[in-house]
């Protein structure tokens, strides 16, 4: 019998065989999407089994995106001084015992505190799929796996509510929890077969514990300050504790980066243009995704008066959109370079929005599946030549630190995006418990949207100045 080590240095360079790392790696991302999207539909039977409030049940969720944004970073730069392979099995073993321990929770308590359990897993894996990807598939063959990232990603979200509806009708909430445990053997199983061994050429360094404490406090609060601000009231003492705290720690974790020999984060990567530019329309993207998200089944229920499990299936067509796009985005990146796709895909964003926007109290169900399915269609054209190009700017032994910080923008701008929606409802100056003004603030608040949209295609045509100028430096030094 064949050492699978042998057995994956013998085939390490053939394309079924990236393809199947590929698929064993993809498989720990889609259960943490499932997971992160199915909670929606527990929160009113847990309510009823806990006797919980909203303020209590929020935090079976708060508590696992912040902990995930809070420590991806950290783990992107622990993955880059170990060996990927050992820390994304890792990820799997902790997230599917979290799983497990939020299956035998009973109490509320427990449930959440196992909830910060199953995100640190949650995290780990995240923060090492597209380091993994980078690392088996060449330069110049990455957009296609990378959009198919994307595709498992938005697979996971339309998936996670649906199977965990019926797994919670047919077998009680604790279900949601336990099918996490079968795919989660599945795919350790399968990495230590199938998963070669990929660590840096570079010498281990010293990791940077202090400036992960000073990360960690200061992007939760931060977190905590935009998304409970408006409910806690942005004056208030909470709110402003949290904001002079976030301010402190973020002050003192940028200090303490520059001058630590092996950063957590290392802030000579915001030098590189495409480096900054990526993560930065990536942000207004993500902030971009929000706004139908939040705003169109609020609209669809309180305008349009459309039956809940009609809003459902309407929101579908961005995600079907996102997951049959998303690899023709890769696609279009290998063949034709970053610029372009990412460019067109961001200004189709935006026109979906500005669809949104003429939304009114007459619209019809095709009106809406419409302007969703060229948002999505955007969105999924954007995203991943986006990532591509974020993941090129940087040496590959650092693709760890920026496939989590491209996961930390992500959800760092989602919790912005969700706070902006709310802020652009209460300034629009109409009466938001009638149906016409909900249908005026809306259409306001998708405006508002548009205007991101289009600071955020401007940015992304700057990439070609940048490019203009690399190619101009390389000609004048040639000669």
């Amino acid at each position: 019998m064949i050492h699978p080590r042998l057995w994956q240095m013998r085939h390490s360079e053939k394309a079924w065989y990236r393809w199947l790392v590929f698929s064993t790696a993809v498989t720990g991302t889609f259960m943490v999407n499932v997971d992160s999207s199915v909670m929606n539909v527990a929160l009113p039977v847990l309510e009823r089994e806990f006797h919980a409030g909203p303020q209590v049940l929020q935090w079976v969720i708060s508590a696992y995106l912040l902990v995930i944004t809070g420590i991806l970073p950290i783990v992107g730069s622990l993955s880059d001084r170990m060996n990927r392979k050992l820390v994304f099995i890792t990820g799997v073993v902790i997230f599917t015992g979290g799983s497990m321990l939020c299956a035998f929770s009973d109490s509320i308590t427990q449930l959440i505190l196992f909830r910060i359990v199953q995100s640190i897993g949650g995290s780990i894996i995240m923060g090492n799929v597209m380091s993994i990807v980078s690392y088996i598939f060449p330069a110049g063959q990455r957009g296609r796996p990378l959009g198919l990232v994307g595709s498992v990603v938005a697979a996971g979200t339309i998936v996670g509510p649906s199977v965990g509806g019926v797994l919670i009708a047919a077998y009680g909430w604790r279900s949601i929890f336990w099918v996490n445990v079968p795919i989660g053997i599945v795919s350790v199983v399968a990495s230590v077969l199938v998963m070669m061994p990929i660590r840096s050429d570079r010498p281990a360094r010293r990791f940077d514990v202090m400036g992960s404490i000073l990360f960690f406090v200061g992007i939760v609060s931060l977190m905590l300050f935009i998304s409970e601000g408006q409910t806690w009231g942005w004056m208030n003492l909470r709110s402003l504790t949290a904001f002079i705290l976030s301010v402190a720690m973020l002050s003192a974790f940028v200090w303490q980066e520059l001058t630590s020999k092996s950063p957590v984060i290392e802030l000579s990567l915001f030098r590189l243009p495409r480096f900054v530019l990526g993560n930065l329309t990536g942000f207004l993207s993500y902030v971009m995704i929000m706004f139908p998200g939040f705003l169109l089944p609020l609209y669809m229920h309180d305008v349009l008066r459309i039956p809940t499990v009609h809003i459902g299936l309407l929101l579908t067509p961005q995600a079907i959109s996102m997951i049959l796009f998303s690899p023709v985005g890769g696609w279009l990146a290998d063949r034709f370079g970053t610029n372009w796709p990412a460019a067109i895909g961001l200004f189709l964003g935006t026109l979906g929005l500005t669809l949104m926007a003429f939304l009114n109290s007459a619209s019809s169900y095709t009106d809406i599946v419409v302007a969703l399915s060229v948002f999505g269609l955007g969105m999924g054209l954007f995203t991943s030549p986006n990532n591509v190009s974020v993941l090129e700017s940087v040496p590959i032994e650092k693709s760890g630190l920026t496939g989590s910080l491209i996961a930390t923008v992500r959800n760092f701008g989602r919790v912005v995006g969700v706070a902006l929606t709310v802020l652009f409802l209460q300034i629009s100056g109409n009466d938001l418990q009638s149906s016409a003004g909900f249908a005026h603030a809306s259409s306001f608040a998708f405006r508002m949207g548009v205007i991101i949209g289009i600071a955020g295609t401007v940015l992304t045509m700057t990439r070609f100045l940048v490019r203009l100028k690399k190619l101009r430096v390389a000609h004048e030094t040639s000669r």
